[in-house]
């Protein structure tokens, strides 16, 4: 194995964060209209290169990959100015006079950003426009299964950024390994939970804090009182967008017995609307990224005896192709229960109702997201507190990724900490606690604060505790007396009127 050393590389990228450079905000505006001005002008060698990884479309190519992060680009740009501003925070009364309290958000130094092959433009190139609006550092190491996008990346993106800054690092498995080595200042990872681990082991040997995004398994409960046209568009687009390759796709339903029939024929017939009769001839049907791919999940399908196929089933592995697959018949035990699908294959599972969905899914790994359908809030309100996920959806599905306000991360088994918008900021930012104190009330201090802790010290000290409760029970008092003068007030005032009104009256 040959002996990469990117020790060099990251003592200098270093050397360049102690600078200051990074932390300007025209600097962190620079970079991201490179990064706009790249996507712009390179769309086509993007979109050629993502045709050839996965066979996606120019839709899903300029949709889910390029225009987002064009879109979280520009959105940070618009905002990055607000997200810089120091955040003012109240003080506790032993700190009021004289003194002030903010957050300040301060740039981590160097960060590697691990990129995934399922989306190999969008996942990379967002999670770096959080790091970068953050004002960082960062080595990109995409993932080498998407070879061709790989390739485009590490050639055209250095012609576009600061390259003392931002570089692009390809390779496999040595690369990657030499890399996870080396003490970096933060590191971000996209992938399966078992490299994940890896990472995590990595890093902690540096005490490097992480963001592992690692998906799970995804479920989706649709109950009875759906309108099953809507809820399948939603999740027929969102399970065979890019062939299942997504890690917020549908895992797998759980459906009300009672419309389990209705839900899978409208599922059948919403496919066939989406990719035709034959999706293999489909302009809009992406592929499986590799031979290896293609194996397992026609290993997952054939380790399930008992099912029953109801759409689908078809495969060609020389151009790694599987057709979109509707399954009924599958076990909680079956190995298509117990791993991560990624791919097009929907195991359809029936329950009694939604309180058996959700202790269906509380016996499994919490997931990245969960996605619920249905007409009543109830039911909804009862899977947000008894379900524990990195986000939920209320009948959608994957929409929630183009909100900035929402956090994108897992929980537990499917990952930790985030990327995109406000949070994603925050996430890549150091949250820097500022109190800043005048140098006068020094006589108020001296009396109270410092030694010798005299006798009458202590009497102050405890006042000053109990003063809180005191003034809370003061304005608990004043909440019932000033309404009450006030309304004696206004009887008198009106009395007084009426009277003299009166008085008035009887003089004339």
């Amino acid at each position: 194995m040959a002996n990469f050393n990117y020790g060099p590389m990251l003592e200098k990228m270093k050397e360049v964060f102690a600078t200051g450079r990074t932390r300007d905000k025209s600097w962190r505006e620079g970079q991201l209209r490179a990064i706009v001005k790249f996507l712009t002008e390179q769309k086509d060698a993007l979109c050629t290169a993502l045709y050839e990884d996965l066979r996606k479309d120019e839709f899903d190519s300029m949709v889910a990959e390029i225009g987002f992060c064009i879109s979280e680009a520009e959105w940070f740009i618009r905002n990055l100015s607000e997200l810089m501003k120091d955040k003012r925070k109240s003080l506790d009364m032993v700190n009021y006079l004289g003194g002030k309290a903010y957050i300040h958000y301060e740039p981590l130094g160097v960060i590697l950003d691990i990129g995934a092959w399922n989306y190999p433009v969008q996942i990379i190139i967002s999670s770096m426009i959080s790091i970068i609006a953050a004002g960082n550092c960062v080595v990109l190491k995409p993932s080498e299964i998407s070879s061709h996008t790989s390739k485009v990346l590490a050639e055209l993106l250095p012609k576009y950024m600061d390259n003392e800054c931002v570089k692009v690092v390809e390779g496999a498995v040595a690369e990657t390994t030499a890399l996870l080595k080396e003490r970096w200042d933060h590191i971000v990872y996209t992938g399966s939970g078992m490299v994940g681990r890896i990472v995590y082991e990595a890093a902690a040997k540096h005490l490097t804090p992480v963001t592992l995004e690692l998906g799970g398994k995804c479920p989706s409960y649709v109950a009875s009182d759906c309108d099953m046209e809507a809820v399948c568009n939603r999740i027929c687009w969102t399970k065979y967008m890019n062939a299942g390759q997504t890690c917020i796709s549908v895992d797998y339903v759980l459906v009300d017995e009672s419309v389990e029939e209705t839900f899978i024929d409208q599922m059948i017939a919403t496919v066939n609307e989406q990719f035709s009769l034959n999706p293999a001839l489909s302009d809009s049907y992406g592929r499986i990224v590799s031979e290896r791919q293609f194996d397992r999940l026609i290993g997952l399908m054939e380790a399930s005896p008992n099912r029953q196929v109801r759409l689908g089933g078809e495969s060609d592995k020389g151009s790694k192709f599987i057709a979109p697959t509707i399954l009924t018949g599958i076990t909680p035990n079956d190995r298509l229960m117990q791993e991560e699908i990624f791919g097009p294959i929907l195991p359809v599972l029936r329950v009694k109702n939604h309180t058996e969905a959700i202790e269906f899914i509380n016996k499994r790994d919490k997931p990245l997201h969960l996605n619920v359908f249905t007409k009543k809030q109830r039911i909804i309100d009862e899977f947000v507190q008894r379900t524990s996920s990195g986000g939920l959806s209320a009948n959608d599905a994957m929409i929630f990724r183009v909100e900035r306000g929402l956090p994108f991360g897992g929980v537990g088994p499917s990952g930790t900490g985030c990327y995109g918008g406000v949070e994603g900021f925050a996430n890549f930012s150091h949250k820097k606690s500022v109190l800043q104190k005048s140098q006068g009330w020094e006589f108020l201090f001296k009396s109270m604060r410092y030694a010798p802790h005299t006798p009458d010290k202590i009497r102050k000290m405890k006042l000053t505790q109990d003063l809180p409760k005191i003034l809370t029970k003061t304005c608990k008092w004043l909440a019932f007396l000033i309404p009450t003068f006030v309304l004696i007030g206004i009887a008198v005032y009106f009395g007084l009127t009426k009277g003299l009104f009166l008085k008035m009256s009887n003089s004339e």
